[in-house]
């Protein structure tokens, strides 16, 4: 794949919050499938043969290019450049790889240095609405239906005017893994937790794990399910942070307060602390001796590997446990693209090429089985390309209904640290979660 004429050495390195939710699929072990000779043909809509040359810069994240570790992305990839390259004789494809974070790609766009293309990381493309351009016409000539897409997912692609600036390609979400022959009924709220808990925790087990350490994980699977399924709000319309007030203060006090009575009974061992990651719990599940786990999709193929299916057989996944049982959340992460673009000619050969590989009916289908993630799109949940496993119906059911993105905040980065702060706190019982609240808000109000 050729090199970059981005001057990708200038970029400025800054500290930035590259997206768990959208990197859990690139920890995931692939599952088969997507073979590379299926990239998705091109309509005749958007793909009418043009003599003009035309150039334009594609830029992945480096999991998602022809430099992925994964063999299987890679010979995908390369396929499809391949198959549009003969397809589209006129058009160079100037492709890049980087790191993902959104600082980066920040910097590159308000110096007016952005590629034509290039991923986002889903959650902050309204960052990016005004360096992006309107996509709405391609949609019609594709035949792609924002409806189509889950509504989390729509509500990052459409800016407040209403026109789609972006295309949510991947996607994943959190759940509750819950063993059928130790927890019959998987509990629904918190109260139920304890009580089921109690008595797993009397017979041996490790009754509710959960990666409560310093790590994204922490906030996404843990902290925000159980503050917004009871309506809090993180950050005010501003992009300012509120949980530190008023009803959204008890709202997050009473997460805390869970998560220390969880600690303290021993139905959450305190070493949850320590785990960082979902799929840092993967040895514990190992030992038999793990009855719930709060965890991401990708973990799946994971820990169909490490337990064997027969092991496996024995779980089954539910929503994350509420405070009142209703309301359920579940934080749904993922990559979008982007076109930067003010050529039309090279906003279409970017879009072609974009459809062919990640965005179309074929080519999501493909990338989201070789890559382990989840389709965005619901058709594409019935594509016969799109190969699924015995819970892919229920995450969907799952992300249809209560799947919520991160908000687009400038200070979610410091937000999210602090939470993480916070719950590892609580949860090693270092500080009461009245101490971890104040210390998380006093770093936020100061701001």
């Amino acid at each position: 794949m050729k090199k970059s004429k981005l001057a990708m050495s200038t970029v400025v390195t800054m500290v930035g919050l590259s997206a768990i939710l959208s990197g859990c699929g690139n920890s995931s072990t692939p599952k088969t499938g997507g073979s590379a000779d299926k990239a998705q043909a091109i309509t005749a809509a958007t793909a009418a043969p043009t003599d003009k040359k035309v150039s334009f810069q594609w830029m992945a994240h480096t999991a998602y290019s022809a430099k992925s570790s994964d063999p299987k992305r890679v010979e995908y990839i390369n396929s499809s450049l391949e198959s549009y390259k003969k397809a589209h004789p006129n058009v160079e494809i100037d492709s890049s790889d980087y790191d993902g974070k959104v600082s980066n790609l920040m910097i590159m766009a308000s110096g007016g240095r952005a590629p034509d293309a290039a991923m986002i990381d889903a959650y902050m493309l309204p960052k990016f609405y005004k360096y992006l351009q309107p996509l709405d016409s391609y949609f019609e000539k594709a035949g792609l239906k924002i409806d189509d897409f889950f509504p989390f997912a729509q509500s990052i692609m459409k800016g407040p005017d209403g026109k789609i600036y972006g295309i949510q390609f991947t996607t994943d979400t959190r759940v509750l893994y819950y063993r059928k022959d130790l927890v019959p009924t998987p509990p629904k709220t918190w109260d139920e937790v304890i009580q089921v808990g109690t008595k797993l925790k009397a017979a041996g087990y490790d009754a509710l794990l959960m990666p409560a350490g310093r790590a994204e994980a922490a906030s996404v699977s843990v902290v925000l399910p159980m503050f917004m399924s009871q309506g809090g709000e993180l950050v005010n319309k501003e992009g300012k942070a509120v949980f530190g007030e008023g009803a959204n203060r008890e709202k997050m006090l009473n997460v805390f307060n869970f998560l220390k009575k969880a600690a303290d009974t021993g139905v959450t061992p305190k070493r949850a602390a320590n785990i960082k990651n979902e799929a840092d719990q993967n040895g514990d599940v190992a030992t038999d001796k793990v009855a719930m786990f709060i965890g991401g999709n990708w973990q799946v193929n994971q820990l169909k590997d490490t337990l064997g299916a027969e092991r496996f057989a024995k779980y089954a996944v539910a929503p994350v446990p509420t405070m009142s049982g209703d309301n359920a959340v579940a934080m749904s992460g993922g990559w979008a693209w982007g076109i930067f673009t003010k050529d039309p000619d090279k906003q279409k050969a970017a879009f072609d090429f974009l459809m062919q590989t990640y965005i179309g009916d074929k080519g999501m289908a493909n990338w989201t089985t070789i890559g382990g993630y989840l389709p965005p799109r619901k058709s594409v949940y019935d594509n016969a390309e799109f190969k699924g496993n015995e819970f892919t119906k229920t995450f969907r059911e799952i992300m249809e209904k209560t799947g919520k993105a991160r908000p687009a905040s400038d200070d979610y980065a410091v937000i999210s640290e602090q939470l993480q702060i916070a719950a590892s706190s609580v949860v090693s019982g270092s500080l009461s979660p009245e101490e971890a609240l104040n210390n998380a808000w006093k770093v936020l109000s100061q701001k």
